[in-house]
């Protein structure tokens, strides 16, 4: 099970040390793994971790690009509004239409190891199927890899009418991926 990192900083260091050692001060014994968390919210001024952990996951959200295309109308049975496949088509024709989705999730002239494609995949669906989807991608060559599959990458392709404003989103969403990894 992955961890959902939370990042910690404070604007004044000495505030934070002597708020630290006025609470520890407080205790009368080593403070536990979740009061050491609420301790350190409290020192930045925060009611509790939970406040601390609900503040950076409204930055995450505020960050996230909002995409501008449509769904197409036979795709949404199968797609929530943020874009995320709520399960698989069974029509080859949809199949190969949803397809596009996950291709504009990566960028041009970048490598990926099996593991950065799985976890890019794994936020815009719901069933959890990822290496379904990362076949497909490779089986329709919108996804190139390796023999030994090690490293993929982005194919150059020509999507479907409609599609076209996909192509160019990479762009904001990696931006918006550099700003999170900065943050965690």
């Amino acid at each position: 099970m992955s961890k959902n990192l939370t990042p910690f900083s404070s604007d004044d260091i000495s505030a934070l040390a002597k708020s630290l050692r006025k609470q520890l001060q407080q205790h009368e014994s080593f403070p536990s793994h979740v009061e050491m968390l609420n301790i350190l919210a409290k020192a930045k001024g925060l009611q509790n971790f939970q406040q601390l952990r609900q503040q950076h996951e409204e930055l995450l959200l505020s960050l996230q690009p909002k995409l501008s295309v449509p769904i197409p109308k036979k795709l949404k049975p199968f797609m929530s509004a943020d874009y995320v496949m709520q399960g698989w088509p069974a029509k080859y024709a949809i199949q190969q239409l949803s397809l596009w989705f996950f291709w504009c999730r990566f960028q041009y002239q970048k490598s990926y190891s099996e593991q950065q494609v799985n976890d890019i995949l794994i936020d815009y669906l719901e069933f959890k199927d990822f290496a379904l989807i990362r076949r497909e991608l490779c089986n329709h060559k919108l996804l190139k890899r390796t023999d030994d599959g090690r490293t993929y990458w982005r194919a150059s392709a020509t999507p479907p009418e409609g599609f076209e404003p996909l192509a160019d989103v990479w762009s904001s969403q990696f931006i918006s991926t550099q700003l999170k990894s900065q943050i965690n």
